[in-house]
């Protein structure tokens, strides 16, 4: 990409951030630009994450450039944040903030208003945000301190980031697959990974759940496996002459499915309940699952003797599907250099984060901002995908929120307190392809035209 059509993506982002741009906004930019010596903006306008661009902007342009979108930014909360961004990335110092163009000097909240799913339901809610906290709808004085769920998210980006470099330590050349398997468990999704065999599926399981202060438990799917033997059963004790609950294998914190699809349908029930309500029910008794409770599980999709598919509903609660494909000759060549030795490096992996932080992970994630244009925009395109699936494969409700909970720990773990259109469509094929019956390409084909108009 060169570095006029960097900028000019750059500022469009920061335009598009809060809506559609007025023709006045689209304007000023331009003139920004000119005086930049740049191009003027295209016509259509593309959103991406500060995290993608930041680095391609040449270090001589960075300083001009922040002056020019904090300009554009003005008084609007969320530019302004995308501002703040670029100049966190590019080690620059924030503007101060605006003067409010009557009354004394104030500045609006960063996230905006209490969204409606948190008002007086959560216990979090105090230890989050202040009860005077202009989050409420209110304001506050302009001050250099950065609010609790700032520093929240900064203290989990640092985690996230040891954890991947611990889980690499293993899993050579897929930082990519490990990141996204980490977002959907930061969103209390459950994850299916689907590739052939001895690519990492079951390592990367294993890797990541080694990095996690968790306890870990693994079912190898068979087609004799029990429901039992999945749960648990009451056991009678002949010494006191009563029955007594024996846990099975998925009371653990994160369990690892391999090879899901072998077992039978009966078997794989069993994991219905408990994927879904984090609960299992024995003999008429609900047992509770500890947190956290997370499902990582594999799937041969080339070998089918002795398999049986999944049936739609439990493929719907799965809230991404994966695949880690083949490394690059380079990638191949370093996973010899890892794994030839004595000892594999799995044994030498260590917990990097706490049960604690994990679950501190999970909890933050329902917080992370989304607008009502970006939710309109994935409703719209949920809907225009109903219209045109076929043989009854279509989208529930429940890939919608798993869509947007996903675009929430996408935004989290990059950083940022806020969610951009760039996160709903990079988390789009993970999240759709499965429920619908395709392949990531398709799914991005079909966003593409839905995409632009959706955040209008």
């Amino acid at each position: 990409m060169q570095p006029g059509d960097v900028i000019g993506r750059v500022v469009g982002g920061v335009l598009l951030a809060a809506g559609e741009p007025t023709p006045e906004a689209v304007e000023r930019a331009n003139i920004g630009l000119s005086a930049l010596g740049r191009r003027p903006l295209p016509a259509e306008l593309a959103c991406d994450t500060p995290e993608s661009l930041a680095p391609a902007v040449p270090l001589e342009l960075r300083g001009e450039l922040l002056t020019l979108l904090y300009e554009l930014a003005g008084d609007e909360p969320i530019r302004r944040r995308l501002a703040d961004a670029y100049a966190g990335l590019w080690h620059g110092e924030a503007a101060p903030p605006v003067a409010r163009r009557s009354g004394p000097r104030l500045v609006r909240w960063l996230i905006g208003k209490l969204p409606r799913h948190h008002a007086g339901t959560s216990p979090q809610e105090d230890d989050m945000i202040e009860h005077d906290s202009p989050y409420r709808g209110g304001e506050l004085e302009a001050t250099t301190e950065r609010s609790p769920l700032r520093m929240h998210v900064e203290r989990i980006r640092q985690e996230y980031l040891r954890v991947i470099d611990a889980v690499e330590s293993v899993i050579v050349g897929k930082r990519d697959v490990i990141e996204r398997v980490l977002m959907a468990m930061a969103a209390r999704g459950h994850v299916l990974l689907v590739d052939v065999p001895g690519v990492g599926k079951t390592q990367l399981c294993k890797a990541i759940a080694a990095t996690i202060d968790t306890r870990f438990g693994r079912i190898q799917f068979t087609p004799d496996l029990l429901p039992m033997d999945i749960t648990g059963a009451n056991v009678f004790d002949m010494r006191d002459k009563q029955f007594h609950f024996r846990p099975g294998p998925i009371f653990t914190h994160i369990l690892l499915a391999d090879e899901i699809n072998r077992a039978t349908p009966k078997s794989q029930s069993a994991l219905l309940e408990v994927m879904e309500e984090r609960c299992a029910t024995i003999d008429g008794v609900t047992h509770q699952l500890e947190e956290p409770f997370q499902v990582l599980a594999t799937m041969n999709p080339i070998e089918h003797q002795g398999t049986y598919p999944l049936p739609a509903a439990q493929i719907d609660r799965f809230m991404v599907m994966l695949e880690l494909g083949f490394p690059s000759p380079e990638d191949e060549v370093k996973v010899l250099d890892v794994h030839l030795g004595s000892t594999s490096p799995l044994s030498a992996l260590q917990p990097v984060i706490s049960r604690a932080s994990f679950i501190a992970w999970r909890d933050t994630v329902p917080y992370i901002h989304v607008t009502p244009e970006l939710k309109r925009t994935a409703v719209d395109y949920i809907n225009k995908l109903r219209g045109a699936s076929e043989e009854g494969r279509t989208l529930s409700p429940r890939a919608t929120l798993a869509w947007v909970r996903a675009s929430q720990a996408r935004a989290m773990l990059a950083g940022r307190e806020f969610v951009t259109i760039e996160d709903l469509l990079d988390v789009a094929p993970d999240v759709l392809r499965h429920r619908l019956w395709t392949d990531r390409a398709t799914v991005r084909e079909r966003l593409r035209p839905v995409a632009v108009t959706g955040v209008r």
